[in-house]
C-alpha cells in the first residue's frame, strides 16, 4: 500500500512505538525529549535527500543507515559520543509503505550499532524522500575545525577513494562481485564513533571526510588560516585496481570523491606514537598523510614539487 492510502496516523501508530524512551519526564510520542547530560552537548544534523544521495537500486535499508551515520560522523569528529537523534522525514505520498518500513529498519540497524536512542522526528508530505536527522552527543572535550598549529601533523583514519569507487560501480552498473566490497563501503559507511573519541585526546583539530578529502582540507584552512600539505597520498590499493580496471584517475577518487566518513585529524608530533596505539586499540589505524603549514590553502608535494590542490569534492550548489 501507497503511504497515500494509509494516511499519516497510521505511519505514526507504526513509528512511535519503534521510539526509544529517554527516560526523562517526556515519552515517546510527545513533543519532545528530555535527558540529564554528562558532559558537554554537542548537536549536529544532516540531511539525505532521495534525488541527489540516493543512486537508482539502493537498497531502502542502506537510505535509513547511512541517514544516521552522516549525522553520527559529524559528532565523531567533534570527539562526541551519541546519546540520541530525531529523525525528520519528507516522504513522497506515492512511496510503498514497505519502502518506508525497509528505511526505518536501516535506522534501526544504525541504532543498535552506535548504540543510540532514536527518541522522535517527524512526518510530512514531500515531492522528495527527505530524511533530516539531528544528533546530540557528550563529550570532555570538544575538537574544532580551526585549532591547528603550523607543525601539526595531519593524520587519517583509513584509505580513501573506496565509496566513490563503489558509487562508480552502482551508477555504471559494472555489479562484478570483484567490486562488491567497494559498493559496500558507499552504501554501508561506518562513523568513526570510538575513534573519534580517542583522537579528541589529542587532536588540535578535527572534521570529517563525507565532502571528500580536498574539500575537508580546504574547510579546515578556512578555519584556522593555515596551510595543509599533502604528502602522501592515502590511495587504497583496491580503489587503484578498480580505477586502472575503469580508466579512472585513482587520485581524483581519493580527493575528491567523499562519502568516506573517515577522520582527518591534526596533532602535536610528540603524540603521533600514542595516538596511533590508542586508535589501533579500538581498531583503527592511524595514516599520516602531511603537516600544517603557515599560509592558507591545501597543497600536495608531486614529482619533487609543491603544487596547489584544486579543491574537489562534494558541494550541494555545484560551486
Amino acid at each position: 500500500m501507497r503511504l497515500s492510502e494509509v494516511g499519516e496516523r497510521a505511519i505514526l501508530d507504526y513509528l512511535i512505538p519503534r521510539l526509544s524512551f529517554a527516560g526523562g519526564h517526556l515519552r515517546p510520542g510527545d513533543d519532545g525529549v528530555d535527558y540529564l547530560p554528562r558532559g558537554r552537548v554537542v548537536v549536529t544534523g544532516d540531511m539525505l535527500v532521495g534525488s541527489t544521495d540516493v543512486p537508482p537500486g539502493a537498497p531502502m535499508e542502506s537510505v535509513g543507515w547511512k541517514a544516521v551515520t552522516a549525522s553520527l560522523s559529524d559528532l565523531a569528529a567533534t570527539g562526541a559520543r551519541p546519546v540520541l537523534v530525531f529523525v525528520e522525514m519528507g516522504l513522497p505520498p506515492e512511496m510503498e509503505l514497505d519502502e518506508l518500513k525497509r528505511i526505518w529498519s536501516g535506522i534501526e540497524m544504525a541504532r543498535d550499532r552506535y548504540s543510540v536512542m532514536v527518541a522522535g522526528g517527524d512526518t510530512n508530505s514531500c515531492r522528495d524522500l527527505v530524511l533530516g536527522v539531528f544528533a546530540l552527543g557528550e563529550a570532555e572535550r570538544p575538537v574544532p575545525r580551526g585549532g591547528s598549529r603550523p607543525g601539526d601533523l595531519i593524520g587519517v583514519t583509513g584509505t580513501f577513494g573506496r565509496a566513490a569507487a563503489g558509487l562508480h560501480s552502482i551508477l555504471t552498473r559494472d555489479l562484478d562481485h570483484s567490486w562488491e566490497a567497494l559498493r559496500r563501503s558507499f552504501l554501508w559507511p561506518v562513523a568513526r564513533i570510538e575513534a573519534g573519541a580517542v583522537a579528541s585526546r589529542y587532536a588540535t583539530a578535527m572534521i570529517d571526510s563525507s565532502d571528500g578529502l580536498a574539500r575537508s582540507l580546504y574547510d579546515m584552512s578556512r578555519n584556522s588560516g593555515l596551510g595543509y600539505l599533502i604528502e602522501r597520498l592515502p590511495v587504497d590499493d583496491e580503489v587503484t585496481r578498480y580505477a586502472l580496471a575503469h580508466g579512472l584517475d585513482p587520485e581524483r577518487l581519493v580527493l575528491g570523491g567523499g562519502e568516506e566518513y573517515e577522520l582527518i585529524i591534526t596533532f602535536d608530533p610528540s603524540n603521533e606514537r600514542q595516538l596511533r596505539e590508542e586508535l589501533a586499540s579500538v581498531g583503527c589505524e592511524l595514516i599520516v598523510i602531511g603537516r600544517v603549514v603557515e599560509g592558507r590553502g591545501v597543497w600536495r608535494v608531486q614529482d619533487g614539487a609543491v603544487v596547489q590542490v584544486p579543491e574537489l569534492g562534494w558541494s550541494h550548489f555545484g560551486r
